[in-house]
């Protein structure tokens, strides 16, 4: 965390930038009416002229956690500075992305209301990225390992059967019953991505065991990131534990999936037991 004391200033401004840009583009090309929500009931924020305040709380704390982030993995990660941050900021820029979709499934928005949102969503992070990685990040020479395809696959079924299990058991929100293929896509496409960015940031995953790799990654690395873009919603609708539950799920059966990968190729190559420093749980 050296950057911290060296580069806070920078940390701050590239929040702050990016907090500013995100709202200028959404201002600028997404619609602000909320009354097309349909059967739900609105937030404190919305009911009290709030909303601005609020989002630009979150804003700041969003880009906040997505900078610590940041900083915590990058100098793991091989390349440029550049394009690492570019490489960061497109994975969960494409997160927010694919996760904005949900709401027409949940919300009963237009696709195309989506669509713009998340292509908002995606290129400010993407602009965020790049900032962090230009005047925060470092150039790295280390060997880039061969990462395995296959955890894309892993992490993105067991995503899948999170999210299945929250759709049937615990009977959070969900158009399972009612549009049951668009649900299936989109869980299938949301779990995929989540592979895709453990896969591009694999070797930034800080952890002695395949238990200390997949809590960091599932719960820093993504669960950190994908909760602040859950929360995100209180500041729209009334609070439920709905959303905390869906978050909880879908980070412990990424940290799941992410222990099995690991596990898998621990049987494959039992070398890599001992590069990790250590028999691995």
């Amino acid at each position: 965390m050296k950057v911290m004391k060296r580069d806070w200033w920078k940390v701050l401004c590239v929040i702050f930038i990016s907090g500013f840009i995100n709202m200028v583009l959404h201002k600028l090309l997404t619609p602000d009416d909320i009354s097309n929500l349909s059967g739900i009931k609105f937030s404190y924020f919305v009911e009290n002229g709030m909303i601005l305040p609020a989002i630009i709380v979150w804003e700041l704390l969003a880009y906040s956690v997505f900078a610590l982030v940041f900083i915590l993995i990058q100098d793991r990660i091989p390349g440029q500075r550049w394009k690492k941050g570019l490489l960061y900021g497109l994975s969960f820029g494409g997160l927010y992305f694919i996760g904005m979709f949900e709401a027409v499934l949940l919300l009963n928005t237009s696709v195309l209301s989506e669509l713009v949102m998340g292509l908002t969503d995606a290129i400010a992070f993407i602009i965020s990225g790049v900032m962090l990685g230009v005047f925060i990040g470092t150039d790295s020479v280390q060997k880039r390992n061969k990462n395995n395809s296959l955890a894309i696959l892993i992490i993105g079924l067991f995503y899948l059967l999170g999210r299945y299990l929250a759709y049937t058991v615990v009977n959070v929100q969900s158009a399972y019953a009612t549009n049951p293929w668009a649900t299936l896509i989109w869980t299938l496409c949301q779990g995929l991505w989540i592979g895709i960015i453990y896969y591009m940031l694999e070797t930034g995953t800080k952890g002695r065991t395949s238990i200390g790799q997949a809590a960091f990654f599932g719960g820093i690395v993504y669960g950190l990131n994908w909760f602040l873009n859950q929360i995100f919603m209180y500041i729209l609708i009334e609070f439920t534990f709905d959303l905390l539950i869906r978050s909880g799920i879908d980070i412990v059966f990424i940290m799941i999936g992410v222990y099995a990968y690991k596990k898998w190729c621990n049987r494959k190559n039992p070398r890599d037991d001992s590069e990790a420093g250590g028999v691995l749980l």
